[in-house]
């Protein structure tokens, strides 16, 4: 009995310490944002009239939520293939997918904007959907593939005997048995989406479908803009959907380069 007692102690003291390494950070950022402005600095973001704070959450949201769904769905199918499935060259296909992991975001761009501007895509949810799902399916493409490697064959084959065809083993047998990668993988994109901040940049002009990350850009402590020292609001100058506009000499500093110009403008 007091060994089951004092495990139980060492186990909620061990929670308590990692709670309050977690809430730490949590509590540091409030009391910071706090001291900038009161709490009227969290009204002026809610209640401005140039960005409008609950349209940009939904924003993310959808966004997020959307990509989250297509990207388990796709890669569970994915990984139910490569893992359980014989066919020609499914090695080298995978490997090969794998190999993409390598390339970042900021080297693409380019081709990245030219192929969302010809399909006439920019300014929509679908422009930022798509990049989203292509760059975060590939991590999560392993992480399914492991996961089902670890599926009995025994399962599958008496599935098969009983008549069931590929899609409804992936549906009524894979699937169910396999919240926690669903939670996973669901988890993982709708933060990688929700944090994005390089793809809106490229693709997003129209005020109304600004993310949080992108919306957020513009929030500025000055006051030349509000007179109470509370975040202004910095919006582009020019609508124009040219690549000279849109597109550094050099991809891999499109975020450095616009805030850059921004400090520029406002002095």
């Amino acid at each position: 009995m007091k060994r089951k007692t004092s495990a139980t102690v060492i186990m909620y003291a061990v929670l308590v310490f990692f709670f309050v390494i977690w809430i730490f950070p949590i509590y540091t950022a409030i009391t910071k944002s706090l001291q900038a402005g009161g709490w009227n600095s969290y009204l002026s973001v809610i209640n401005n009239k140039d960005v409008h704070y609950f349209r940009v959450v939904f924003n993310s949201f959808f966004i997020s939520v959307v990509t989250a769904v297509i990207v388990v769905v796709i890669t569970s199918l994915a990984g139910y293939a490569f893992a359980k499935m014989k066919f020609t060259g499914s090695r080298v296909i995978y490997v090969l997918l794998l190999a993409c992991m390598a390339v970042p975001i900021a080297s693409v761009t380019m081709p990245l904007f030219f192929t969302i501007k010809t399909f006439g895509l920019t300014n929509t949810y679908l422009g930022m959907i798509i990049p989203l799902v292509a760059f975060n399916a590939l991590q999560m493409l392993l992480l399914w593939r492991n996961y089902f490697n670890g599926v009995p064959d025994d399962i599958i084959e008496a599935a098969r005997v009983d008549g069931c065809g590929s899609l409804r083993i992936w549906a009524r047998i894979l699937m169910p048995i396999s919240t926690p990668m669903i939670a996973t993988t669901g988890v993982l994109t709708f933060v990688y989406s929700w944090n994005e901040y390089l793809i809106p940049l490229l693709l997003i002009r129209d005020e109304s479908k600004y993310p949080v990350t992108l919306a957020s850009t513009y929030f500025m402590e000055t006051r030349s803009q509000t007179g109470d020292g509370g975040p202004g609001i910095r919006r582009p100058d020019s609508d124009d959907d040219s690549v000279h506009h849109r597109l550094p000499d050099q991809p891999e500093v499109a975020a450095v380069r616009h805030r850059r110009r921004r400090r520029q403008e406002l002095r």
